[in-house]
């Protein structure tokens, strides 16, 4: 068996090998020995049981945004390591298309959230969703859900300093564009090693270390040595299948085709108006992809159907058509169509047993597209497992702060997922009217107009899909590595809806602008792997109180000290005298009125860092769920065929 200990990535780097090995003083054979050193190092890459072995801090398995953000977060905190890719290049195909407000403030921490929106759909536009029976004659425009442009929610930023806002409005923009753009700018970071076309196959896992081996598309093998291993492979991990971990859920009735399509027609496509999405009674939905000439449409059909028995010119023009006649329109071209199956799954555990090995993005959890959950959540996901695992390998993250990536994320995969559910029953309810009352919702009768009423008032009352701010960034951490309130304090009330502004430990704490309306609260925050102290007393009596801790203790824990003395609207909207925010924006701790400065700061610091005693408890788990919203109920994952059929 012959092993190296790098790969011959280029035909430049075989010729440094055969220099090594063939050169001759003899300037007019040096061409003959190159010739024949590259004719036995092409001999060589044939041989069979060739293995590349890499030793890096951490091993990332998938190239998706999952995959991608993790890579980054990790190279923000100066920490190297190696991203496998099974895949050649990025997505093709039409998934996320939202970006929400609490990814776009993760994303501008990693400082890629002004290229997401130049490669994103332009701000003006708004985020219209519409309510249709079909674009033919006599189809009705039945309900709107009105939804702002970036443009129009920033300016509500700047207006609304109560601290209930977002730092960043959010933004629109494919997945399939989001990855491309990413991936050169990936590429050629230093960190971030990066291997497209080379496939993970199992792992072993020990006290100290993690074994993977994985296999490039020649079939060449590679070991790859780690301190830590990122599962971010999608719904098919094989990364969680090495560790045993199951998955909770069941899938969505029914399946979808899809078809990814160019087309300029945008007289007829906007016939009831401008639109990011419209949602057909008939359970078609189409969606504006980038407001030009770009559009996805899904159609439910039976999970039987294959991508051959259908055409997808004919099928646009049904599908557009919807309860009415078909609708064609002019197709520039078609990009990609396939048949797939919506899903709802949690995984069991998203930490394996010795802390060395996580899953995130849809190796975790799997939702449905309503409510655009699924990227979003794996946003958090890849953000926070970055900076905890940067935070162990720099030696001043203690193993519960790993396994708090579980503890912490696992309830939000859990919300969002079954909230996306939820989000997909509001549309499953008015196709069922539809489908029960086959060619009332498109008459002129009075029964007509009360099947379209009914539609309208309940779209109108459940129009929480993009409007779940509670969910989208009021969620609230709890663990181990978070410093619990004082007994008697009253923890405000959580609502999927509404954000509620608030330091309670665990929140993210509220974007509030200084009082030179300009600054924001979070444009001080430190960066990368640095937890943020700050402290709104007139002499700085709490970072003193840190300072002393941190230099007693000889801490390498990174500290940014803010003293905000004269910020008095910031301190009422924080409510404390003082805060420890997380490299996440996450509140790690507050001070509390009852204790004042008789705060154990060295205390705190090591509770915050997972390094304290009291941290190494029973973790808080997340409870148990025995069926998730919209389900067919609990049918095991490896069962259900996720992504059918695809036709490029």
């Amino acid at each position: 068996m012959l092993t190296t200990n790098k790969s011959r990535d280029t035909e430049c780097g075989m010729h440094s090998w055969a220099k090594a090995l063939f050169w001759t003083p003899h300037k007019g054979q040096r061409d003959q020995w190159y010739s024949i050193a590259d004719h036995l190092l092409r001999k060589v890459s044939r041989l069979p049981n060739m293995v590349v072995n890499h030793d890096v801090p951490v091993l990332v398995v998938g190239g998706g945004p999952a995959g991608m953000l993790v890579a980054l977060q990790l190279s923000k905190n100066g920490i190297p390591c190696l991203m496998a890719e099974r895949n050649l290049d990025t997505t093709k195909w039409p998934k996320m298309d939202i970006t929400n407000a609490r990814s776009m403030e993760l994303l501008k921490r990693l400082g890629i959230d002004q290229g997401l929106r130049s490669v994103g759909v332009a701000q003006n536009y708004n985020f219209d969703v519409l309510f249709s029976t079909g674009l033919s004659d006599g189809g009705h425009l039945i309900s709107k859900w009105d939804l702002p442009s970036p443009d129009a929610w920033r300016k509500k930023i700047a207006e609304t300093n109560d601290g209930s806002m977002p730092r960043e409005p959010y933004q629109r923009c494919s997945q399939a564009i989001f990855e491309a753009w990413l991936k050169p700018r990936i590429e050629a970071n230093p960190l971030i090693t990066t291997k497209f076309g080379l496939k993970f196959e199992s792992l072993v896992e020990s006290e100290d270390s993690v074994t993977s081996t994985l296999v490039d598309q020649s079939g060449e093998k590679h070991i790859v040595k780690s301190s830590y291993v990122v599962g971010c492979d999608g719904a098919g991990s094989k990364v969680r299948h090495s560790l045993g971990i199951s998955m909770t859920g069941g899938p969505v009735p029914g399946a979808m085709y899809l078809i990814h399509f160019k087309s300029k027609d945008m007289d007829r496509l906007h016939r009831q108006g401008q639109f990011w999405h419209i949602f057909f009674t008939s359970g078609h939905v189409i969606i504006s992809q980038d407001e030009k000439d770009t559009w996805t449409l899904h159609i439910p059909v039976p999970i039987t159907t294959k991508v051959d028995d259908m055409d997808p010119m004919q099928e646009i023009a049904k599908g557009l058509g919807a309860e009415g006649a078909p609708f064609p329109i002019t197709i520039d071209k078609i990009l990609v169509t396939s048949i797939w199956r919506p899903n709802i799954y949690l995984a069991d555990r998203y930490v394996s047993d010795h802390c060395r090995v996580f899953v995130s993005g849809d190796s975790a959890h799997q939702n449905v597209p309503t409510g655009g959950y699924g990227m979003n959540t794996a946003v958090g996901d890849s953000f926070d497992i970055g900076w905890k695992l940067a935070a162990a390998i720099r030696g001043y993250g203690g193993r519960p702060l790993l396994q708090s990536y579980e503890d912490e994320r696992r309830p939000v995969g859990m919300r969002n997922i079954d909230r996306s559910g939820a989000h997909f029953g509001v549309h499953f309810a008015y196709i069922v009217w539809c489908a029960e009352n086959k060619g009332v919702v498109t008459s002129d009768s009075e029964e007509g107009k009360a099947l379209r009423k009914k539609i309208a008032d309940h779209v109108q009352e459940k129009d929480d899909e993009n409007k779940d701010h509670g969910i989208e960034f009021g969620f609230r951490y709890k663990s181990t590595v978070i410093v619990p309130p004082e007994d008697g304090e009253v923890e405000p009330k959580w609502l999927e809806k509404h954000y509620v502004p608030s330091t309670w430990p665990g929140a993210r704490a509220p974007h509030v602008f200084l009082k030179d309306k300009t600054t924001s609260i979070f444009d001080l925050f430190g960066q990368g792997p640095e937890f943020t102290l700050v402290d709104f007393t007139k002499g700085g009596d709490y970072i003193k109180r840190f300072q002393l801790a941190k230099s007693s203790n000889n801490s390498s824990i990174p500290i940014k000290f803010v003293h905000l003395p004269d910020e008095s609207h910031a301190h009422k909207v924080w409510e404390r005298d003082a805060v420890l925010i997380r490299p996440d924006d996450h509140v790690a701790w507050r001070s509390s009125p009852s204790i004042g400065l008789d705060v154990d700061a060295a205390e705190v610091l090591a509770i915050v860092t997972g390094t304290h005693d009291s941290s190494n408890k029973a973790s808080t788990k997340a409870a148990e769920v025995t069926k998730f919203t919209s389900t067919i109920g609990n049918v095991q994952h490896n069962q259900v065929e996720s992504l059918a059929e695809f036709q490029k």
